[in-house]
């Protein structure tokens, strides 16, 4: 990997900062999500590496789908990594559409267009 795409969020800083201290990944930010999916994506196509897009989460994550699911159907290589609120403020069990905006549940929308999805 050579080149993350990304449009900073405060559940991915932490990220990118250790990304950029502690690899030789070239970090490119983007004005929007969707365009950091797309440049992810297009990266993979010429160059043939997986290509990669961080976004933080609820809106931010929702923003790489269009990418995530061109990449599934076309079989092109990527990753896509979101933030995520703490556990603790997650829906859960609770009986409630969700506690706000960025608690949206990413993987239940990324799991039937992906090869894999897992929650850290």
């Amino acid at each position: 990997m050579t080149h993350a795409f990304e449009l900073v969020g405060g559940m991915i800083t932490h990220l990118l900062d250790s990304m950029s201290r502690e690899t030789g990944i070239q970090i490119v930010s983007c004005h929007h999500e969707q365009g950091a999916a797309l440049a992810a994506e297009g990266h993979a196509r010429i160059s043939g590496v997986p290509g990669v897009a961080l976004a933080t989460s609820g809106p931010g994550a929702t923003n790489l789908l269009t990418s995530v699911g061109s990449c599934y159907f076309d079989s092109t290589p990527a990753v896509f990594i979101t933030g995520q609120v703490n556990t603790f403020e997650m829906r859960g069990e609770r009986g409630i559409r969700q506690l706000g905006f960025q608690e949206t549940d990413i993987m239940s929308m990324v799991t039937p267009i992906t090869k894999w999805a897992v929650q850290v």
